[in-house]
């Protein structure tokens, strides 16, 4: 079982070529379109962990949106996450990636079964409000 998961491990770190070049591209449009590829139907979100905001984004005043890559297995647990597209912030994206390694899913479906699959989750960081 322990290989197993050390396969399933190794094979979310590899970002497919083409969902690459999507990102580095700022494609979305054809990020989307080539995502949508691996099922008929998505993963759907079971679980949202709230993204914890760090400090030190508050203080530099930094919000945005975290556009994340996760890889969720076929058991709906999320194996793997990559920063796609943010703000600027290497703190909200840790924070992000982050929350997003503790949600989970239902899996995708395809020709009526579970399946891996990449997907986009957005994860939303606003200033707290003071006393917050």
């Amino acid at each position: 079982m322990a290989a197993l998961a050390f396969v399933t491990a190794a094979r979310a770190a590899e970002l497919p070529a083409v969902y690459a070049e999507a990102v580095a591209a700022r494609d979305f449009g054809r990020l989307l379109e080539e995502l949508n590829k691996q099922f008929d139907i998505p993963p759907w979100p079971q679980t949202h962990p709230e993204a914890i905001y760090p400090e030190i984004a508050g203080r530099a005043g930094a919000q945005g949106t975290v556009k994340l890559l996760v890889y969720v297995d076929e058991f709906g647990r999320v194996r793997d996450a990559k920063v796609a597209d943010s703000p600027g912030w290497l703190a909200l994206e840790e924070a992000a990636r982050l929350a997003a390694l503790e949600m989970t899913y239902k899996p995708a479906r395809r020709d009526d079964k579970a399946v891996a699959a990449w997907y986009v989750a957005d994860i939303i960081f606003h200033i707290p409000e003071p006393g917050r």
